[in-house]
C-alpha cells in the first residue's frame, strides 16, 4: 500500500524565466491553477491523501496556497532546504517525515496515473525501486528486457536510448541509507547505485507525459490541460444495441438513446465528445463500410440537434477474436485519440456499458462510468478502484 506522495519542489526553475522570478516552478499557472495542484489532485484520486513537499526556492508561496492541505481534502507536510541543495539530500534530510512506502514525483512532470496498474508489477519487491518510463527520441535509460530491470542510467541523454525516466517512482523508506554519505548530488545518482545492484525495475507508461520544465513545454502542457473531453462507447450508450443482431447494420436499425442524452446532458454540453467503439461487423461481413459511415453521420446530426458536439469517431474494425491493441479492451484507440486531439487521459471519462469498457479504461488510465448490468465481482472491484466512478458532475 502506498501511503504518501513526496514531491521535489525546491529548484530554481531557471529554464522557466521570467515566470519564476515571482513564483517557484510548481506554482506556475496551468489552466488557472498552480501545476502542483494537479499533481496533488492526481494522487488524491488514486487514494493517496498524505503529502510531503520538499521545498526550497520561494517556498512561502507554496505554503500560503496549499497550507496543511485541509481545504483540498488532504494532509500536507513540508521540508525546507536551501535552493542550492540537490534532490537526493532533500529526500534524505526529510527521512523522518517519510511514510514506509511512497510515490516520488518531480514537480514539473505530469503523466496519466492509475496507481493499481503502476504497482501491480510482478517483479516488484520492497528492496527495489520502481521507476516510470516514457518514450522519447533522446532518452536516458537502457533496459534489460529479459530480466525486466534497468541496465543503465545515462547522465547525458543519447539518441540511441528511446526511454526517459519521468518520476512517478515507488520507493520503500527502508532502502534509503541510514546515514547521508552522499555528496550534494541529484537523486539520479542513488537510482544509478541501485541499477548497479540490479534492483531497479521499470514501468513503461505508453500514455506519454507533459512537462513545464521550460517555456516551450509549458505552452504545450497548457493546451492539453485546457481541453475538456468526454469519451463515449457507441452501441449501448449513444444508441441502443440491436436486440436481434449484435451489430447495428443500417440506418433503419439505428435508435438513438435519448434517455442517456437527457440524463447526462449538462455534463455532455460542456465537453467535446469522442466516440471510441468496436465494430467487428466490418470483419464478419455483417456491416458494410458505407453503412457504418452513414450510421455515424446520422449520430453526429442527432447530437447536433441537441447542441452536443461529437468531434470524432475512433473505430476498431478488427474481428471480435482479434487481440489487436486497437480493439477494446486494448487501449490503442485511446492513445491515438489523446495524441490527435491533445487531451489528458486520466483527466477524462469514458462512458460504457460493457465490462471491456472498464478494462480498457483501466489500461488507458481514464475514469470509467459503467452503465452496464453485469455484476462486478470483489476481485475486479479492487482492481478497478481507481478506474470506476459512480457519478459525473
Amino acid at each position: 500500500m502506498i501511503e504518501q506522495t513526496v514531491i521535489f519542489c525546491g529548484g530554481l526553475g531557471t529554464r522557466l524565466l521570467p515566470l519564476t522570478k515571482k513564483v517557484p516552478k510548481p506554482m506556475v499557472l496551468v489552466d488557472g491553477k498552480p501545476f502542483l495542484y494537479y499533481l496533488i489532485l492526481q494522487s488524491k484520486e488514486n487514494g493517496i491523501k498524505n503529502f510531503l513537499i520538499l521545498c526550497g526556492y520561494k517556498h512561502e508561496s507554496i505554503k500560503k496556497y496549499f497550507g496543511d492541505g485541509r481545504k483540498f481534502g488532504v494532509k500536507i507536510k513540508y521540508h525546507y532546504n536551501d535552493p542550492k541543495i540537490e534532490t537526493l539530500k532533500r529526500l534524505l534530510d526529510a527521512r523522518y517525515l517519510l511514510k514506509e512506502s511512497f510515490l516520488l514525483l518531480y514537480c514539473d512532470n505530469y503523466s496519466s496515473l492509475n496507481l493499481h496498474n503502476l504497482t501491480n508489477q510482478k517483479n516488484y519487491t520492497k528492496d527495489k525501486i520502481l521507476i516510470t518510463l516514457c518514450e522519447k527520441k533522446n532518452g536516458n535509460i537502457e533496459l534489460d528486457y529479459k530480466k525486466k530491470i534497468v541496465k543503465k542510467y545515462l547522465f547525458k541523454k543519447k539518441p540511441n536510448s528511446i526511454y526517459v525516466e519521468i518520476g512517478y517512482m515507488i520507493l520503500n523508506k527502508n532502502i534509503l541509507p541510514k546515514r547521508n554519505n552522499y555528496k550534494n548530488v541529484s537523486f539520479k545518482y542513488f537510482i544509478n547505485d541501485f541499477i548497479k545492484k540490479k534492483k531497479v525495475i521499470f514501468y513503461i507508461n505508453d500514455t506519454g507525459y507533459l512537462s513545464i520544465s521550460d517555456n516551450k513545454r509549458l505552452k504545450i502542457t497548457r493546451q492539453f490541460f485546457k481541453k475538456k473531453i468526454v469519451l463515449l462507447d457507441r452501441d449501448g450508450v449513444i444508441n441502443y444495441k440491436n436486440p436481434i443482431h449484435y451489430y447495428v447494420r443500417s440506418l433503419e436499425e439505428l435508435k438513438i438513446n435519448n434517455n442517456f442524452i437527457k440524463k447526462y446532458y449538462k455534463f455532455l454540453k460542456k465537453r467535446k465528445i469522442i466516440c471510441i467503439t468496436n465494430q467487428a461487423g466490418i470483419s464478419t461481413g455483417d456491416l458494410t463500410e458505407k453503412n457504418l459511415s452513414l450510421i455515424n453521420k446520422k449520430i453526429i446530426l442527432e447530437y447536433k440537434k441537441n447542441k452536443l458536439n461529437i468531434i470524432d469517431f475512433f473505430i476498431s474494425k478488427h474481428h471480435f477474436l482479434s487481440p489487436h491493441i486497437d480493439r477494446k479492451p486494448g487501449h490503442g484507440l485511446f492513445l491515438k485519440a489523446s495524441k490527435k486531439h491533445k487531451f489528458i487521459l486520466d483527466r477524462s471519462i469514458y462512458i460504457g456499458d460493457d465490462l471491456r469498457d472498464i478494462e480498457v479504461s483501466y489500461r488507458a488510465k481514464v475514469k470509467c462510468l459503467y452503465l452496464g448490468k453485469k455484476v462486478i465481482n470483489n476481485k475486479l472491484k479492487d482492481k478497478y478502484k481507481f478506474t470506476l466512478i459512480n457519478k459525473i458532475i
